[in-house]
């Protein structure tokens, strides 16, 4: 057994500790944002729409063999830090993020056994699944969505539409966005919570036909 399948629980509560960090943190630039914000905000937007193809490499990884995906994902993760890196002033939620994305791949480090493979599958399709459902329900009632702290008046006092030219209901509508990143976390929380407990159905056992004595 190597180390990671050794830990694999205190890995697995480390993910849904991390994943309730990350609702904490779009509750709170949802709830209380302060002018200094504006570029946590853009950096959050961002990470939502890194997701999207984040959200399928749990899936990549469960299939590819392992140097296939470590010589694909390292270099690709490590791209996207960097640029993350470059929009923000604070690196706490970049170094938050990492952690959060070495523990999704960490299969990707080792070989693990087919069983684990079968629940970081399972995982990522729940999560993807996620993913689209929320995005759709949540632009489906956006009308709905409150304000909260992110209200017109503080994106014009903020001057939050000067450090964007990019546009998209996300962009213009920060709260939907502060929102999805809400209940996306939480949900991924539930799916880890979920899988906890979870072990692969055991394989039927072919048993020797009985010869009955005449």
């Amino acid at each position: 057994m190597n180390i990671i399948e050794k830990y694999d629980k205190p890995f697995q509560y480390a993910g849904i500790a991390l994943n309730i960090i990350m609702a904490y943190h779009f509750c709170m630039l949802w709830f209380e944002p302060t002018i200094l914000d504006v570029d946590k905000l853009l950096s959050f937007i961002s990470l939502i729409a890194f997701e999207f193809v984040m959200v399928h490499s749990g899936i990549f990884m469960s299939v590819m063999p392992k140097h296939i995906s470590l010589f694909l994902m390292v270099p690709f993760y490590g791209v996207f830090a960097y640029a993350f890196n470059k929009m923000t002033d604070d690196n706490t939620i970049l170094i938050l993020y990492c952690v959060v994305v070495f523990n999704r791949m960490r299969f990707a480090f080792s070989d693990v056994s087919k069983a684990l493979k079968t629940r970081v599958a399972a995982i990522a399709f729940s999560s993807m699944g996620v993913y689209f459902v929320f995005v759709f329900v949540i632009l489906i009632c956006s009308s709905y969505i409150p304000y909260l702290g992110l209200t017109p008046e503080f994106l014009k006092q903020s001057k939050y539409f000067d450090h964007t030219t990019a546009t998209g209901e996300f962009i213009e509508k920060p709260h939907i966005t502060m929102c999805f990143g809400l209940v996306y976390y939480l949900g991924l929380t539930m799916v880890e919570a979920y899988f906890l407990s979870w072990q692969p159905a055991p394989k039927k056992s072919q048993s020797t036909p009985k010869i009955k004595n005449f």
